[in-house]
């Protein structure tokens, strides 16, 4: 269907701006903010630019386009970089609390995923990034429950101290 066979295609919706044009060091900035961020609203709100214009110009020019993927690409290393440093925190007893959080889950869902979209041809033969989820979770109850047996005799400590004897 083409476009002007569209209710209304030829029109602007009432109060849009037509895209501007960025020039190559506005597409650089912005570049730098999605790699640091991970957020095209919020990359282009640091650079003072709209979104649209992001988008219009990723549209406009394959080199952008690319370099977009890279940046993109760049904030799902930085997850994976975190949830590697989360883990060994606790691993080693820096921080507490569980490793099996929505928060961690989401972040490797999400991992899982942008690898589906890098390499579609594995996540076709058989599922190996299910498998790969399923390993990831076992793991990961299986540290919960250490750390939980680690932490039982201190919690026992603490509330049989907590009664009254003195030392």
């Amino acid at each position: 269907m083409a476009q002007q066979d569209l209710p209304g295609a030829s029109e602007a919706p009432a109060g849009a701006k037509e895209a501007k044009s960025l020039d190559s060091a506005a597409k650089r900035r912005f570049l730098d903010q999605l790699a640091a961020i991970g957020s095209v609203e919020r990359a282009a709100e640091a650079i003072a630019i709209a979104p649209l214009d992001a988008y219009a110009a990723r549209r406009k020019d394959a080199r952008f386009a690319d370099g977009w993927g890279v940046a993109l690409r760049v904030g799902y290393d930085r997850i994976e970089a975190m949830l590697i440093e989360r883990t060994a925190a606790v691993l080693t007893g820096e921080a507490k609390g569980p490793l099996e959080t929505p928060d961690m889950l989401f972040a490797l869902r999400l991992l899982d995923r942008q690898q589906a979209v890098r390499a579609p041809d594995q996540a076709a033969k058989g599922g190996a990034a299910d498998k790969t989820d399923a390993a990831i979770l076992k793991r990961l109850a299986v540290l919960n429950k250490r750390q939980a047996a680690e932490d039982a005799p201190a919690a026992r400590d603490n509330a049989g101290g907590a009664g009254g004897e003195d030392a």
